[in-house]
């Protein structure tokens, strides 16, 4: 979210007595966060939600225009296969982080009101005017609002943190984790 600060780490301290890892096992599950604001639109609000499955991964934004999150705007999904755990890494804190790798299948959005479909044609996102309702649309490798989002097929690095219930995890980098708490349901 907006919010969220972020916690670095050297990748210079790998630990390569750990190796390398492929199983999912401590991943598996569906994990949520909060109602928070969300990073794109400081008047909306999202609820996060990872699914692990195996190899497969799935991250859902669920858009709210009202901060209890209830009242339904916009779904962002992003499915990715062939996930892979790596090796461990050295938080900047002490605490450890493990990278990872998955490969982008897709990334949809989906507006949930007709308000959402003409606030997005409105503003063209993604060089789209043509967003519709409860329609999906696939925004892969495109530019959105100066982000440039993975293709399809591309390989994506992350890492993440375990803290018994909780997960942190950014895909933005393998270096840092951000502050937006996952919680194992």
């Amino acid at each position: 979210s907006s919010t969220s600060t972020t916690e670095n780490a050297s990748s210079s301290s790998d630990n390569s007595s750990s190796g390398d890892s492929s199983s999912t096992t401590e991943l598996e599950g569906t994990w949520v966060t909060s109602c928070n604001t969300a990073s794109w639109n400081s008047n909306h609000y999202v609820i996060q939600t990872i699914t692990v499955t195996g190899s497969a991964l799935v991250w859902k934004w669920d858009e709210h225009s009202d901060s209890s999150c209830s009242n339904d705007y916009a779904i962002w999904t992003d499915t990715y296969s062939s996930l892979s755990l790596g090796n461990e890494v050295t938080l900047d804190n002490g605490s450890k982080g493990i990278k990872f790798t998955t490969i982008v299948d897709s990334l949809v959005g989906l507006m949930q009101t007709e308000a959402a479909a003409t606030a997005y044609n409105n503003y063209v996102f993604c060089g789209d005017s043509d967003w519709a309702l409860n329609t999906e649309k696939d925004y892969s490798g495109k530019t959105c609002d100066n982000t440039t989002y993975p293709a399809k097929n591309a390989t994506i690095s992350g890492v993440y943190k375990l803290d018994g219930s909780s997960l942190l995890i950014n895909t933005d980098n393998i270096t840092s984790v951000g502050s937006t708490v996952f919680t194992k349901q």
